[in-house]
């Protein structure tokens, strides 16, 4: 699969922690991140990434994360799920990443329309969830309507199992907030 683009809250906000509770009580754990593109080859040198996020954020406004409601899907990364706002900062810097990072300019325009940014709350197979008993263990009070500007930039090694999933990079956005 290669590596992963995720954006993380800031460390000190009161939605990470109530993201991190609620994923850990699904015995998963992985960081809470909307994931803004994947598959990029691991040959991509991590150096470039780093230089070219910095690059990024030094002409451009920090990404807002709105999460706007809680869904179930069929596939295994969006089990249980938190939809958040397409925002114009959002849907930028995903553009950007997937130009730059995964070297892929074919269809651009339909996959940011296809773009549907997440917090992934579970990662499971259908057949080994009763959504309806998951999702009433979930304080949705903690979670929707909830925002944040900016956070943290990980890039994760996903080539290999889940269990494997290493992150190779943690990037600071400059003047990260929540709420």
């Amino acid at each position: 699969m290669g590596y992963s683009l995720w954006l993380v809250p800031p460390t000190n906000s009161k939605i990470i922690s109530s993201l991190i509770s609620t994923i850990k009580s699904f015995n998963c754990s992985f960081a809470p991140h909307v994931t803004i593109v994947s598959k990029i080859p691991l040959s991509t040198s991590i150096d470039e990434i780093k230089a070219s996020l910095t690059a990024y954020f030094n002409e451009h406004s920090l990404p807002e994360v709105h999460i706007k409601s809680l869904h179930t899907g069929s596939e295994f990364f969006k089990r249980i799920f938190l939809r958040c706002q397409r925002t114009d900062s959002l849907i930028s810097l995903a553009r950007f990443s997937k130009q730059i990072f995964a070297n892929n300019n074919d269809n651009i325009d339909q996959w940011v329309e296809d773009y549907d940014p997440h917090i992934s709350l579970i990662y499971a197979e259908e057949k080994d969830c009763n959504d309806q008993e998951l999702i009433s263990q979930i304080d949705r009070l903690a979670l929707i309507e909830k925002t944040w500007q900016g956070g943290k930039i990980q890039l994760v090694d996903t080539s290999g199992k889940l269990s494997e999933w290493k992150t190779v990079l943690d990037f600071d956005i400059p003047n990260s907030t929540s709420s």
